[in-house]
């Protein structure tokens, strides 16, 4: 969402004396909408019976009324909000939790990130700043890396599948194995 329409949102906000709203719109609109903001200026869309996108041309009377008219549901954004991250915690807490003592079922995913942000902030900070200093001090060496930009990727984009995907493919896999045998029980 652009800072036009946010700018326009908040002080229509402003204008009605709708204070919820344009609090979320001033703390979660920037350069891009959080889930509170978009859920927000979705309301105010809606209300006003247009596409986001079309906010800052509708009449100054009418982006108004739309904004008084999301004031009053506020709260329940609000609300709404807060147990789609009460929900995101818990589920979290339960998957750290069903391990038990095995937390190595949980833990692989949040050291592999940090591995792979120490990697990449190796290759673009660190072996630049170290082959810098070599070279002023003199020396005619300097250090390469062992594996190269694309191959680093690739590594990375095969983490990523696991991080976000292995699960489905897993899951997917044990109901088409599962439907395998009860076809074959026929």
């Amino acid at each position: 969402m652009s800072a036009i329409v946010a700018s326009v949102l908040i002080g229509a906000a402003a204008k009605v004396g709708a204070p919820i709203v344009k609090g979320l719109l001033e703390k979660y609109v920037g350069g891009a909408a959080s889930d509170i903001g978009g859920m927000v200026i979705d309301t105010i869309a809606a209300q006003a019976g247009v596409a986001p996108e079309a906010l800052p041309s509708l009449p100054a009377k009418d982006l108004e009324a739309a904004v008084a008219a999301a004031e009053a549901q506020a709260p329940q954004l609000v609300a709404a909000w807060v147990e789609q991250q009460r929900e995101a915690n818990r589920l979290m807490l339960a998957e750290m939790e069903k391990g038990g003592d095995s937390w190595w079922t949980w833990a692989w995913r949040p050291a592999g990130m940090w591995i792979f942000i120490a990697l990449f902030a190796w290759y673009a900070v660190g072996l630049p700043i170290i082959n810098l200093l070599l070279g002023l001090l003199g020396t005619g060496e300097r250090l390469g890396l062992i594996v190269d930009v694309s191959t680093m990727v690739t590594m990375f984009m095969f983490f990523a599948g696991f991080y976000m995907g292995g699960h489905t493919v897993k899951d997917f896999a044990t109901k088409a194995s599962e439907a395998v045998a009860a076809w074959g029980a026929k």
